[in-house]
């Protein structure tokens, strides 16, 4: 028997026997991987077909209803155009043919994939194509990434070996991962000076999530859109001289074969409501600018001018300023009473996120407060009255619950009205006063808004808020060379220095850094916001209130779609206050009141009546009573939601809805001018009722989410 023992030679096709003859099929190695290759081309054919269809499926839209209606089989055709793309690439890896055909299969995958985003690289619902190709990179590199390590550390290693590293190595990755997550729920209620949320019975209690999105390392989610500095080389420089009385403009370093020419760009507190309209404001601006077109010779003084554009050749640089006094000093001191007041907002920052992205913040404003010179108090319960900004920044900066055909008088302009010196700064070319609180009044005596309009930063038409430029970038957003909050924080620090000591002020920093997918960009915010902390001074200090604030947490991203932890932190924006001590220690039972408030549950319409009980302070008299006018929040209750099955992705894809209707209106400069006039007849006539919250530098009792206004959907509480 042992003359018919076969002895197999794989890698030839041919039987050995163990008396030395050999057998072999008449086809040899040749036609033997040509056989295979074919039904390797074929599987690679069948996949390719499979993917384009599904993918070419999942790229159909429609309005708002209908992709809430289809979102789960949008999802279901992409991620099965996945696995067909899974397949083929991986087809592909093991056919035996030449590394130059290999090639050429993938460069047509690629290819493909790059024809299909070039097909429909929208960012609306019906034009969703940008969506659908950052979320099938991502499938692909997870997905296939894991894969294609697994495969290599099995061949490395053999199956054995294979299987027992493999255990190994993953229950050590859930040992870390479990005491990272116990570490990351334990610091989640945190908060300055080693305070945290009071759990006790008395308050109610928070819902603690999961912080599975705090694993991720800084700049993970925005690591691959490339390098988060705004930093280039600079060929020349511009600059007000403040040395000369006229402070003339100043350009130099541009080479004598460029010409020099600026654009001065316009004072949007004389535009009207039509041209202020949140989709034709960067149309107004850069026409009203590019109406003349200057040519610099020599130092040129432009008076009352506070952002001139210039370009040298091929760079441009924006240069901006206070343009100087336009209110005279007062005659009368400042009392200890009347405070100063800095609002600085931040759009869309929970407070967990402000903790996270803000570390050397955080550091600096402890410091303040331990310095005795102010005193700083947090708010671990404020909530949200709505999911965006239209209800919660009504309420914050009018006192007003959303009502169509309804406005209110902003705070600033109330305290301008008392004889404040009042300004603005929003990083974003857009004006508050217009888009929600639908009317135009020259509320401030300064702002700062049209440098945001510039193109480099906000598209001039079609779709002003990509994913890659634009206020909800997730990228660094750059004007000429610089991060476009630095404008802001300068424009600040010249309006204090300008009116600090002569006058009593407010002024509003607006920024919307923290507006974006990827919750990453606010950091980049961190070490210069401790410069501008560093510039205030103990004189400034001593009679400013500032008050550091957002008007929801974050509501977009994969941290707020597919974690219970981003749905949670959305109710939950951050709130901080720095009062001098020097106004606490004349009326020392705030200090008590601001102390005891933390754990509150407060609202929107809380924080308004506080920046009301600061203007024309009595410790005798709350906001209410001296204004006469408007309801009492206690007398009011919260709407109660109708229930609806994930609430939270509904809210997100009508905020969504909301961008692609601004979004699809302009595509042509043409479109501008059509609707100016079809807006001209939306403003609001009738003044709407002040709700009046409890100031918190006054006792503010314990209440349900109801009694603060806050809907069910909205609530914090468990």
């Amino acid at each position: 028997m042992g003359d018919y023992i076969p002895v197999l030679d794989n890698i030839n096709n041919i039987t050995v026997y163990n008396d030395g003859t050999t057998y072999q099929p008449k086809y040899n190695k040749d036609t033997y991987f040509k056989r295979r290759n074919k039904s390797g081309y074929i599987i690679i054919l069948i996949s390719y077909i499979t993917w384009a269809i599904f993918y070419k499926a999942s790229l159909i839209g429609g309005d708002l209803e209908w992709i809430k209606n289809h979102l789960f089989l949008i999802g279901m055709l992409l991620f099965t155009a996945f696995l067909s793309y899974s397949i083929l690439l991986w087809r592909i890896a093991f056919m035996r043919i030449s590394k130059k055909r290999k090639l050429i299969l993938y460069l047509i995958a690629i290819f493909s994939e790059i024809s299909f985003l070039l097909y429909d690289h929208g960012e609306l619902f019906d034009y969703h194509g940008m969506y659908n190709f950052l979320l099938f990179c991502l499938f692909i590199l997870i997905g296939d990434g894991i894969a294609l390590g697994l495969y290599f550390w099995y061949v490395s290693l053999g199956r054995r070996r294979f299987i027992i590293s493999f255990s190994i190595v993953i229950f050590t990755i859930m040992v870390i991962i479990v005491l990272c997550l116990r570490y990351y729920m334990s610091i989640w209620g945190n908060g300055f000076l080693e305070k945290k949320i009071d759990d006790s019975k008395e308050y109610c209690k928070v819902r603690r999530p999961i912080p599975w999105f705090d694993l991720l390392p800084k700049g993970a989610q925005n690591f691959w859109t490339g390098s988060q500095s705004c930093s280039r080389k600079e060929i020349f420089d511009a600059f007000f001289d403040s040395s000369t009385n006229d402070k003339k403009l100043v350009v130099y370093g541009c080479p004598k074969d460029k010409k020099i020419t600026y654009l001065i760009l316009p004072d949007t507190r004389n535009m009207t409501f039509q041209e202020k309209q949140e989709e034709v404001l960067r149309e107004s601006v850069m026409s009203k600018a590019e109406k003349n077109i200057y040519t610099y010779t020599k130092p040129v003084s432009l008076p009352d001018v506070e952002a001139v554009y210039i370009t040298c050749g091929e760079q441009n640089k924006l240069v901006t300023r206070l343009a100087g006094r336009r209110v005279d000093p007062s005659e009368k001191s400042q009392p200890k009473e009347k405070l100063n007041v800095l609002l600085m907002y931040f759009d869309a920052v929970s407070r967990r996120q402000f903790f996270r992205n803000l570390p050397k913040t955080v550091k600096k404003l402890e410091e303040l407060n331990n310095s005795g010179i102010m005193h700083l108090n947090q708010f671990f319960r404020y909530g949200v009255i709505g999911f965006n900004t239209n209800r919660n920044s009504l309420g914050l900066f009018a006192g007003l619950q959303l009502q169509k055909g309804k406005k209110g008088v902003p705070i600033w302009e109330d305290y301008r009205n008392r004889g404040y010196v009042t300004g603005a700064a929003d990083d974003h070319c857009e004006d508050w006063d217009t888009t929600y609180n639908s009317r135009t009044e020259i509320s401030l005596d300064h702002e700062l808004i049209s440098p945001f309009c510039l193109p480099e930063y906000h598209e001039r038409t079609g779709n002003p808020h990509g994913n890659f430029k634009g206020a909800y970038s997730i990228r660094r957003r750059c004007i000429t060379g610089r991060y476009v909050h630095n404008y802001v924080l300068d424009y600040t620090k010249q309006f204090i220095n300008t009116y600090d000591g002569t006058n009593p002020w407010f002024f509003r920093s607006s920024f919307i850094e923290g507006h974006e997918g990827t919750a990453e960009v606010l950091s980049l915010m961190d070490d210069d916001l401790v410069d501008f902390f560093d510039t205030l001074t103990e004189k400034t200090l001593n009679h400013t209130a500032i008050i550091i604030m957002s008007d929801h947490g974050l509501h977009m991203g994969l941290s707020y779609l597919f974690s219970d932890q981003g749905f949670t932190e959305h109710k939950l924006p951050h709130l901080t206050t720095l009062i001098p001590e020097n106004f606490l220690n004349e009326f020392p039972e705030l200090r008590t009141n601001l102390d005891n408030n933390e754990q509150k549950l407060i609202s929107a319409f809380d924080i308004y009546s506080t920046l009301r009980d600061i203007l024309d302070f009595d410790i005798n008299r709350e906001p209410k009573e001296k204004i006469g006018e408007g309801v009492d929040m206690s007398t009011l209750t919260s709407k109660k939601s109708e229930k609806r099955s994930f609430s939270y992705l509904n809210d997100y894809l009508e905020e969504m809805d909301r961008l692609n209707k601004k979004n699809r209106i302009l595509q042509s400069r043409e479109d501008t001018n059509k609707r100016i006039v079809k807006k001209a007849t939306i403003q609001a006539v009738e003044n709407g009722t002040i709700v009046w919250g409890k100031s918190l530098l006054r006792h503010v009792p314990i209440r349900k989410c109801s009694q603060v206004l806050i809907p069910q959907e909205f609530c914090v509480c468990t």
